[in-house]
């Protein structure tokens, strides 16, 4: 038996009779056998440094659109850096919306929070191999006001990714350079990553992380929604680009939140069943992964049931990839922290 498989039991074991310190929301215990039962093809869960328990942790799946949440990460770095800004327009980096009224308004915090007007690209950007990805993505027409609608889509993930670009180009640097320093510094690694036909990296999807990198991922979040620096990343501007906002309150900078259960009224929402098309910001008001669990739960989402949810006040943090869709996120966490 591998030394590393052999300290993962042993640590497994350990953890296990401590339990009732490993508490979700609530005080609640973390359920393995649930954990087991419904953890899909694999799972991890974490508390803190310590692993609780899991299986197939090496195993690297496409993450798809967890994608966009490690991004945000490298936007959180160059923010912090002080060569991007959140709410500056974006038209002297990007001088062809120079013509056009609406997209001289766009800002960084609108592109991070798919609400700067643009469709969804997906038809654009995802079908055929892209000569250029981002020269496609700053093409598009603009089909809401920016700032109003909620509208999901590799577009505005894309159009990061060419504002990156021309940014590290005048650093002498690249997107590529900055994606494999900030894996470096959070500690994880993508061998493969979907690319154009230039050679760009995307944004909105590509990476390819194991269950272990993806829990090493949300650890780094949990620290830094709970207001702690980590890795040379700053929690001030990681909590102001994820703060919430009008069109969608669930969704910030590539990552969902479950902060509307706190409101009367709220509502289960599976994100996978309606980013198809564009919901008003009164559907969004409600809108919560799992109502009736702890407000403080957030998540990194992929299509097909890839989850990292994360409860920055435990320090919880459970990585699940599913065989097909998610299911019910609520009824998840409920079973497993029962």
């Amino acid at each position: 038996m591998k030394r590393r498989r052999w300290m993962e039991l042993a640590g497994h074991a350990a953890i296990a009779s401590l339990l009732p310190a490993c508490a979700a929301g609530g005080g609640k215990r973390v359920s393995l056998s649930a954990a087991q039962r419904l953890g899909g093809r694999t799972y991890g869960i974490w508390k803190g440094d310590f692993y609780i328990g899991g299986r197939d942790l090496e195993e690297r799946y496409a993450s798809l659109s967890i994608t966009k949440a490690f991004a945000a990460l490298a936007v959180t770095h160059a923010i912090g850096e002080g060569w991007l800004e959140l709410d500056k327009p974006l038209v002297d980096v990007i001088p062809e919306w120079g013509a056009h009224p609406a997209k001289r308004l766009i800002t960084l915090r609108m592109l991070l929070n798919q609400t700067a007007g643009f469709p969804s690209g997906v038809a654009q950007l995802y079908r055929g191999r892209i000569a250029d990805k981002g020269q496609v993505a700053i093409s598009l027409p603009l089909v809401d006001p920016p700032g109003s609608i909620f509208r999901y889509g590799p577009a505005s993930s894309e159009i990061i990714g060419e504002l990156l670009r021309r940014r590290l180009r005048q650093r002498g640097s690249s997107t590529e350079q900055l994606f494999r320093e900030v894996m470096s510094r959070v500690g994880i690694s993508s061998p493969d990553w979907r690319k154009d036909a230039g050679g760009r990296y995307y944004l909105s999807t590509g990476a390819e992380f194991s269950v272990r990198d993806l829990g090493q991922l949300g650890r780094v979040v949990s620290s830094l929604a709970r207001g702690e620096n980590i890795v040379g990343l700053k929690s001030s501007v990681f909590r102001d680009m994820t703060s919430p906002q009008p069109a969608n309150p669930m969704f910030s900078a590539g990552f969902w939140w479950n902060r509307n259960a706190a409101r009367v009224g709220a509502y289960s929402v599976l994100p996978e069943r309606n980013i198809a098309e564009p919901r008003p910001p009164s559907f969004w008001r409600g809108a919560s992964f799992a109502p009736d669990s702890d407000p403080d739960w957030l998540a990194m989402v992929g299509s097909g049931g890839k989850r990292v949810y994360v409860l920055p006040s435990q320090d919880l943090v459970i990585v699940r990839f599913d065989r097909n869709e998610a299911g019910n996120d609520g009824e998840f966490l409920r079973a497993i922290s029962a």
